[in-house]
């Protein structure tokens, strides 16, 4: 079974951060300064530590600034960028990254959220479950701009609706995934497309199932939730970077 070192990680930051720009308007959302350095740096650090080696960052708003920012700094890793040259939604960034994707399974994350998972369990539970896709989900929380997701026995996800106007008991997806390569088959034939909205649904059907962690998903998609992640994540002597994985060779951030 392959580990989390033979897995292509995926991140998905190509958006506009919309909500946002009120208070980040001269950089990316994923980049959004987080007590001296970008958010996206901390999903990064997150799984070089528990092995990740590769990486494909799929930007497109002001890309340049986040393959900027890695360039001067990746070291022990490989880090690929693909950037959409127009909106190409979710599913369509992955579609687009798939060419430079080499592992026979891989994980896909969003680019605005932080969830502390062990990544490692969360490829065993695939391989156990021999699914066609795995998704991560948290307890339900007060949220209502996450997908709204439904387990049955073994774990299997009932139903996956994003977004929904009205939520019942359940959980919310995290947005960290596991795919094989015989994903792509499924993608749609249009563009742009969403992950949420056009892939996930129909795997409901061909065996996806649902990893449960009590770790809390975090999300900058708001300027509250912005401050508030500032505010839980300031004790830098637990979050501090990987220096030895991070070599700086310009000025910090």
């Amino acid at each position: 079974m392959p580990g989390l070192a033979d897995c292509d990680v995926i991140i998905l930051c190509g958006g506009f951060g919309t909500r946002l720009q009120s208070i980040v308007q001269d950089r990316p959302k994923p980049m959004a300064d987080i007590h001296g350095r970008p958010f996206l740096s901390l999903i990064v650090e997150h799984f070089l530590r528990h092995g990740a080696r590769r990486f494909i960052l799929c930007t497109g708003h002001r890309g340049d600034m986040i393959e900027a920012w890695f360039r001067a700094r990746r070291s022990g890793y490989d880090m690929l960028f693909t950037r959409d040259p127009t909106p190409l939604g979710t599913g369509g960034a992955l579609a687009q990254a798939m060419s430079a994707v080499t592992s026979h399974q891989f994980l896909v994350v969003n680019g605005d959220s932080l969830c502390e998972i062990d990544p490692e369990r969360l490829l065993r539970f695939h391989a156990v479950k021999r699914a066609a896709a795995t998704m991560t989900i948290t307890c339900r929380e007060n949220r209502h701009d996450t997908g709204a997701v439904v387990l049955g026995e073994g774990d299997r996800v009932l139903s996956m609706v994003e977004k929904p106007s009205m939520r019942s008991a359940g959980y919310d997806n995290a947005g960290i995934y596991v795919f094989d390569r015989a994903i792509e088959s499924l993608f749609p034939a249009k563009s742009p497309w969403s992950l949420e909205r056009d892939l996930l649904p129909p795997l409901v059907t061909q065996g996806l199932y649902g990893f449960v962690t009590a770790s809390p998903l975090y999300d900058i998609g708001t300027p509250e939730r912005l401050a508030h992640f500032r505010q839980v994540w300031k004790e830098t002597s637990v979050h501090s970077p990987l220096r030895s994985l991070y070599q700086v060779e310009g000025p910090t951030f």
